[in-house]
């Protein structure tokens, strides 16, 4: 009896085993594919990746150069100004001895775009003396 036993036992456990290792030979490349395609999928995203880190540093890199550019811009412009400012404090105040309303609008406008820059130098006494002039010349 116990003989019996021991042989279905054995039998079973024959084509529990056989069954297994059908199956893993049928399953094997299937998890093989399976993982080859993770796998594949893992290095497209990380390709992704690295493209998108190179594109946005070549961005920065780029609004780092406009930046420069956009501040020596400014320096010019507040340069521009300045010597607008002086071109008409030289033509209305030492030349002339007027100023006409229009032009007062305008320095001050001039003025006051150029003080947003953070200058001042002596453009506020020569624009405060410009607005103290007559609109008309003096008969």
């Amino acid at each position: 009896m116990q003989q019996a036993t021991i042989e279905t036992i054995l039998k079973i456990s024959a084509a529990i085993t056989a069954a297994i290792l059908g199956w893993m030979a049928v399953l094997k490349p299937l998890l093989a594919a399976r993982k080859e395609k993770k796998h594949r999928r893992q290095d497209a995203i990380e390709k992704v990746l690295s493209d998108d880190k190179a594109y946005r540093r070549l961005v920065l890199d780029k609004l780092d150069a406009l930046d420069g550019r956009f501040v020596v811009m400014d320096k010019i412009i507040a340069d521009l100004q300045r010597d607008n400012i002086e071109r008409a404090y030289c033509m209305f105040v030492v030349e002339h001895g007027y100023c006409p309303s229009g032009m007062k609008e305008a320095i001050s406008d001039t003025f006051k775009s150029y003080k947003e820059r953070g200058y001042n130098h002596i453009a506020k006494n020569r624009v405060d003396e410009l607005i103290a002039l007559p609109e008309f010349p003096q008969r």
